[in-house]
């Protein structure tokens, strides 16, 4: 006997409860094939009941035979595939008129689907979908879906077949000149077409100040420094700020209206100095430690980044295959464009962060939460985001999107989709969060909490632990940083005698660069996330990535032995001298060099050409 069964997982941003079935297939007389699926969770089950054993075993005997008999049958079929007779035909010509928002077709496994409609509700956001718009979908689709993606979630989405896809040859790729900033990474369709569009342009013609600006983007993508000479993490951003297209740029590093706590996110980290100690054989040092119970090589993890398909197609599978490989923990975010089981590693700790976009998905938690606690538990715990109303007024990112060409409108419209899509959030309160935690013993963990008697309520209702986070810098500006806000939270709970509390961790996000900065948030009691400064190892596509996270586990290493620590636990604020975080004291006046460097400022309206 062969039988098969099934568990599937399904996270859309409309709340669904992940489906186990035993699910078997016949092929009818047309050719097409019908699936029979026996659902595991329904809520009202049948019950049956057999008088003796021997009925039982006659209804049991009979379900194997039938379903032998069926998976036969399909087995047979299986060998040849027959086409329904009324599958379309469609074009190569035809798919490419269908190229955008509004008018979305893509081909994936030599079928056309159009999914238009499906672009809203995309796990991982519209954008990328729309990246394949108008065309061949099918690589992409691959390295990050599993093959029943598409019949859970585009099947009634088919429109036919197509059967003239342009092929182009190893032989032809060797010999056309590389266009794309990624080593062997997958590459920036953008980058590409607008080099093409640089070579059809007559030479005699003049160049705008825009095209220019291109032209050298392009010099800057071709000829970026080898990754053997990236040292930190500043030096991803400072290449990342040449290469990229404006418009990605300003999406990733924009903050809400004046920037003020965007910046602020980092100087205040500059008003913490060391006191360290000598004489210590610090020999055995080691950056090794747990978070929520997970084993880590470090104490630092990699927050929930969205956009990150902005840069690298594989987005957060591939920060996640650079993080298992490191040995880091990853928040994987709601909007990943794949699922959990298909990113993950069956013995690696995983942490979830869900964002609410309705009521009901709010109603509904409990039972997620609670099947999620079931089904996967590699999932250790839960983030879930209380930023209610979106991110606040991100002014310079809306500029770039003003300022674009014409040109640039289809690509303009992908980032205007994801600012809407950020704004696209539920009310929620106390309660909600706290029914939540009672449904499910996965540690619930609240992100984006600013005022240090929030985090301490949020300690003492019992929840496992608070992330302070301004989203770096993109909530309402002039809010306070969040290393003070954790300096503050830390001397409240030291007075309420929390600090102790062996079942609530604090985390940390924003402005965090360096290994040094990462050991002043250890030593007030947090452990720091970094998510910009990833994703700007991006560039250099996974092994960038895995750059970065060495980097950052060199310099915590090198800083613990200056500071006269062996292992994370000694970390405390005897190590620090935070005086200067009370009058707000800035060194040099607050001008950090390699900060600004990096600092994108605020864009001026444009006048009309004349």
């Amino acid at each position: 006997m062969i039988t098969r069964c099934f568990l599937k997982y399904k996270f859309p941003t409309h709340l669904k409860i992940p489906n186990a079935y035993i699910r078997t297939a016949s092929t009818n007389a047309s050719g097409s094939q019908q699936i029979f699926k026996t659902n595991l969770f329904k809520s009202n089950h049948q019950q049956y009941n057999f008088s003796s054993n021997s009925e039982l075993g006659l209804c049991l005997a009979g379900s194997i035979a039938v379903g032998t008999s069926l998976y036969l049958i399909n087995l047979i079929h299986s060998d040849a595939p027959q086409e329904p007779a009324d599958l379309a035909v469609i074009s190569f010509e035809e798919l490419q008129k269908h190229n955008t928002i509004d008018d979305c077709w893509i081909a994936v496994h030599g079928k056309v689907y159009n999914v238009t409609e499906f672009l809203k509700v995309h796990p991982g956001g519209a954008p990328r979908i729309l990246r394949f718009a108008g065309n061949d979908a099918t690589k992409g689709f691959s390295s990050m879906h599993g093959p029943g993606y598409l019949e859970r979630y585009l099947g009634e989405h088919c429109l036919g077949s197509i059967m003239d896809l342009p092929v182009i040859s190893k032989k032809k790729k060797k010999k056309t000149k590389k266009s794309s900033f990624n080593d062997k990474e997958s590459h920036s369709n953008h980058h590409a077409l607008t080099k093409i569009a640089f070579r059809k342009k007559s030479k005699k013609q003049k160049l705008t100040e825009e095209e220019k600006e291109e032209q050298e983007r392009l010099k800057y993508a071709e000829n970026k420094p080898p990754l053997g000479t990236i040292l930190s993490i500043n030096d991803f951003e400072y290449v990342a700020k040449k290469i990229l297209p404006p418009m990605k740029i300003n999406y990733f590093n924009s903050g809400s209206d004046d920037e003020l706590t965007l910046r602020e996110n980092r100087r205040a980290l500059s008003r913490i100095f060391f006191r360290p100690r000598c004489l210590i054989d610090v020999s055995k040092a080691t950056t090794s430690t747990s978070i929520l119970g997970v084993q880590t090589s470090a104490p630092f993890y990699i927050g929930s980044i969205t956009g990150s398909e902005l840069i690298q197609s594989e987005g957060e599978t591939l920060i996640t295959k650079a993080a298992i490989k490191e040995d880091i923990i990853h928040i994987i975010p709601q909007e990943s464009g794949v699922s959990l089981d298909d990113i993950t590693h069956p013995d690696h700790g995983l942490f979830y962060q869900y964002k609410f976009k309705s009521r009901e998905e709010v109603e509904d938690a409990p039972k997620l939460f609670a099947e999620i606690e079931k089904q996967m538990p590699q999932v250790k715990a839960i983030f879930l985001n209380s930023h209610a109303v979106g991110p606040g007024n991100i002014e310079k990112g809306s500029k770039t999107l003003i300022n674009l060409n014409s040109k640039d409108d289809e690509v303009s419209k992908i980032l205007k989709y994801k600012l809407e899509e950020e704004t696209t959030s539920a009310p929620l309160t106390w309660n909600d969060f706290e029914k939540i935690r009672k449904s499910t013993n996965v540690p619930i963990i609240i992100k984006g909490l600013q005022r240090k008697e929030d985090i301490v309520k949020a300690c003492e209702l019992g929840f496992q632990g608070v992330i302070i986070s301004n989203d770096d810098g993109r909530q309402l500006d002039s809010s306070l940083s969040t290393i003070e806000i954790l300096y503050q939270t830390r001397q409240l709970m030291n007075k309420k005698q929390l600090s102790d509390k062996k079942d609530f961790e604090l985390f940390v996000e924003g402005g965090f660069r360096r290994g040094s900065d990462i050991l002043k948030a250890l030593c007030l009691g947090a452990k720091p996330g970094l998510g910009r400064g990833i994703l700007y190892s991006e560039v250099y596509g996974q092994e960038g990535v895995e750059k970065a996270i060495r980097i950052l586990k060199n310099e915590i290493l090198r800083d613990m032995k200056l500071l006269g620590v062996n292992n994370v636990d000694e970390l405390n604020e005897n190590f620090l001298d935070t005086s200067s975080l009370d009058f707000r004291f800035n060194v040099n006046g607050g001008h950090d060099d390699l900060y600004n460097k990096n600092y994108t400022p605020m864009l001026a309206p444009r006048f009309k050409k004349t």
